[in-house]
């Protein structure tokens, strides 16, 4: 039954297909950002989320942005992202191609670029075309049909994103709560509630789309970024076209929304801003009528303060759009999908000219947080009044019993809660039973990367394309091992030179400078380094034995992290801390055994000086790592 279909379609490349019965840009709601004119980087884009924070307390961005904070991941923020991925698995999928009962992984993986993003020059089959149709008695011929099928498949999808979900909240090194608290009742009722809402968006296609728009999907009209449905991105007609009068199985196919594919890698199918500075990611995107919706779902009840900044965002997604269109095309609703409440909020959308007046305030924002990074004097502990909402997102008079304050994850270091703003910064420090000070080093002077020259000593390429293992040398006999952890630059280009031969002379640019477990010398190469070819005339930059490997690090602990697996060796526990001063915050982790006593003693909030701890680290984030060598000391509590 799910053999491979023998179907006579012809796949084009080359051009997008002008999208002509639904009289729509051919953008659609992918927006990339042109690597020769993008000058902000992915790093450093504003989003709607940093607004929200931003406006909801300065200090709380600051933090979070800035120090780079993470909150404590409980298992309801991973629910609603499992919720969400299985109605979208469901979105993707045909009743005329999959059984109710069919296994979750029924399509194929999508094929991926380079970048994660579905393929566009992919010349194969794709998922949808290697299933023989099923036979037209299974096919739906019904709302109730429909209802059936998608709500069978939902609870399918869910229990593997589900699965998903907990393994990577395992994962997570700032876990908390317990998933067993997760109600799987409470989320297959809200998978269901999304469910519905799209067979209503269905029932509405079949009633109200015009012959054109009909008969442009029959022939295989498709968008630049269709929505996915496991075909290819052009069709000469669509394989589940029929004739005359829609079918609802037809309307299932042509009311699907647009949705970020859910084997397409994280944050690669985000919107951006023509001039690079504001993105976002639309979770649904619905277009059948010719008419633009923005949806966003959320897998609660809409009866918290976190409802206004939803509002927020999607009249901020509504500004987007307009700026990607080449402010040509406007949306024409908004609506918030809250699953638990069974409820559908239509949020009214902004005019041109509050668009052009949100334009100009994003921009200065953007210049204010992103383009020169604020200091926390420019942050201030302000927060904004909690507002009240019933469920449904339905704003209320009644009075929020807790501040914004009491419910700060920072409030233990925050001068509006029981913190303050006097960190260590550095400087001396006697410890116990030593006759000797430890000079601590703040945070924003350490060095974690350098740019270091030297003569490719041994080069051994991979078989299978992955990383090649590299040595280089210097005249001084020095030696150092370039771990090349990221084949790909973050500006897109290669971090291992074409044609790179032993004897090359190159410069290891950007590169985390360590030393191992045995004291040996490594480079680590990440998206943000990379190895350059260089002419041999050109002096050596830096002595490998110059760079710093070891610090000493004293600051305030924000909170505890752990990891812990289990490998061939056994059982293996990783444990960490945030560690605060007044010029930066740094997550320091290794070992468990290498922490010893007093990391079991210390209270959130006690000051600490940890001796003798390397860099380590990954794109933006620069971390410490301890070693057998490092000690942990209590400075005051």
């Amino acid at each position: 039954m799910f053999a491979k279909q023998e179907l006579n379609i012809k796949l084009l490349h080359l051009r997008p297909r002008v999208f002509e019965g639904w009289n729509l840009p051919p953008r659609m709601p992918v927006h990339l950002p042109n690597s020769e004119s993008d000058s902000v980087g992915n790093y450093n884009r504003l989003s709607a989320s940093q607004v929200n924070a931003w406006k909801a307390c300065p200090r709380l961005w600051f933090y979070e942005k800035v120090r780079r904070l993470v909150m404590p991941q409980i298992p309801i923020l991973f629910v609603g992202r499992a919720v969400e991925e299985a109605i979208c698995q469901t979105l993707k999928e045909s009743p005329c191609l999959v059984i109710a009962s069919a296994p979750s992984d029924v399509y194929a993986p999508t094929p991926l670029d380079e970048e994660g993003r579905p393929n566009r020059e992919h010349g194969g089959s794709w998922p949808a075309d290697q299933l023989l149709s099923l036979p037209e008695k299974y096919w739906p011929q019904s709302k109730n049909d429909l209802l059936e099928w998608a709500t069978e498949r939902v609870k399918i999808h869910l229990k593997g994103s589900l699965d998903d979900m907990k393994k990577e909240w395992g994962k997570h090194d700032r876990k908390a709560g317990q998933w067993e608290d997760v109600d799987v009742e409470r989320c297959h009722m809200m998978a269901k509630n999304g469910i519905q809402m799209h067979i209503d968006e269905v029932e509405k296609c079949l009633t109200s789309i015009t012959e054109p728009m009909l008969q442009a999907w029959r022939n295989g009209d498709r968008p630049q970024w269709p929505a996915p449905d496991g075909r290819g991105f052009e069709l000469d007609q669509h394989p589940l076209a029929q004739d005359g009068k829609v079918t609802w199985f037809e309307a299932w196919e042509v009311a699907r929304p647009w949705f970020v594919d859910p084997d397409a890698k994280p944050f690669m199918m985000n919107s951006v801003h023509p001039e690079h500075w504001f993105q976002g990611e639309y979770d649904l995107v619905y277009c059948w009528d010719g008419n633009v919706r923005i949806i966003d779902i959320k897998a609660s009840l809409g009866n918290n303060d976190r409802s206004g900044d939803y509002v927020e965002q999607l009249r901020m997604y509504a500004f987007l759009w307009w700026h990607t269109h080449d402010k040509q095309q406007e949306v024409e609703g908004l609506e918030i999908w809250y699953l638990a409440a069974n409820s559908q909020k239509m949020v009214k959308k902004p005019t041109i000219d509050e668009m052009e007046e949100m334009g100009i305030e994003l921009k200065g924002l953007w210049s204010q947080l992103r383009e020169i990074t604020p200091d926390i004097d420019q942050c201030p502990p302000q927060p904004a009044p909690m507002r009240s909402f019933e469920p449904g997102g339905i704003p209320s008079e009644q009075p929020v019993k807790q501040t914004r304050c009491e419910r700060c994850d920072w409030s233990l270091i925050c001068p509006n809660g029981t913190g303050h703003d006097e960190h260590p910064e550095g400087g001396t420090y006697q410890l116990p039973g030593s006759y000797s000070e430890i000079e601590g080093d703040p945070i924003n002077k350490l060095e974690d990367r350098h740019d270091i020259t030297g003569h490719v000593h041994t080069l051994i390429h991979s078989q299978s394309g992955g990383a090649p293992r590299i040595t280089i040398t210097q005249a001084n006999n020095a030696f150092a091992d370039v771990q090349v952890k990221a084949m790909t630059h973050s500006d897109g280009t290669p971090t291992v030179p074409d044609g790179l031969e032993k004897g090359d002379l190159v410069r290891v640019e950007n590169a985390f400078f360590q030393l191992n477990y045995k004291g040996a010398i490594v480079l680590k190469v990440d998206p943000f380094s990379k190895i350059i070819k260089i002419e041999r005339d050109e002096e050596v930059t830096m002595s490998l034995l110059k760079p710093r490997a070891r610090w000493n690090i004293m600051g305030t602990v924000v909170y505890r992290t752990e990891k812990r697996g289990t490998s061939a060796r056994g059982e293996w526990c990783r444990k960490g801390l945030m560690i605060l001063d007044n010029t930066g915050a740094i997550k320091v982790e290794g070992w468990q055994a290498d922490w010893g006593p007093q990391y079991d003693m210390l209270d959130l909030g006690d000051t600490v000086i940890i001796t003798n701890v390397g860099m380590n680290g990954w794109a933006a984030i620069t971390t410490g790592e301890i070693y057998r060598a490092s000690r942990l000391h209590i400075v005051s509590d």
